[in-house]
């Protein structure tokens, strides 16, 4: 598969555009290969190549737009359509699913047992486990079954950590599924103040 068609792959994969760190993100994960030294400005040269956005455009194919104009990082798939646009009717109820395909990953380590501390050492400093953004409460909603039940999220993009880089338990916040999300909806991630000026 070539850079042009991974790079297309990935954006289809986050609706039709995409940050360079989401692009990186993909290939990262998907494709178990080796990775040569200078790969991402590999992907950034084929998306400028096949862009008449860009001033390196050289190719027949105009496949990618810059999003929020050159520089920002930001690209889209030229005529791309979103399968979520497609109406259904009422013969619409039936759908294939569950077929097994083969996915290759080049995946970053997590460290489990750093969560696990990060969690033990919250609840033993705060009492209960609750969302630093909104104060969502898993015991307190759900009963038994929420207990002991919290999101983490690393500050840091574990993505853009360096291999030797280490992380700290300051650097884990404890967050509830909305949240979680809500964080990630943006590029760079919002942080936990910027989060909490969005609650009403």
């Amino acid at each position: 598969m070539t850079y042009k068609e991974i790079i297309k792959e990935a954006l289809i994969f986050y609706g039709g555009h995409a940050y360079y760190e989401d692009i990186y993100k993909y290939i990262e994960e998907n494709f178990n290969t080796e990775l040569p030294k200078s790969w991402k400005a590999v992907v950034r040269a084929t998306i400028e190549k096949n862009s008449s956005d860009s001033v390196l455009f050289d190719s027949k194919e105009d496949l990618f737009y810059a999003v929020e104009g050159l520089g920002n990082g930001h690209w889209g798939l030229r005529n791309f359509e979103s399968k979520e646009a497609i109406e259904l009717t009422q013969e619409d109820d039936e759908f294939s699913e569950g077929k097994f395909y083969l996915k290759q990953h080049l995946c970053r380590e997590r460290n489990p047992k750093l969560i696990s501390t990060a969690k033990k050492q919250f609840k033993q400093k705060n009492g209960r486990l609750y969302c630093q953004i909104c104060g969502f409460d898993f015991e307190e909603k759900y009963g038994e079954l929420g207990k002991g039940f919290i999101e983490a999220h690393h500050i840091k993009p574990v993505s853009e950590m360096k291999q030797t880089e280490k992380t700290k338990l300051e650097d884990i916040i404890m967050v509830c599924s909305n949240c979680h999300s809500m964080i990630h909806r943006k590029r760079p991630w919002l942080n936990l103040d910027e989060i909490k000026t969005l609650l009403k």
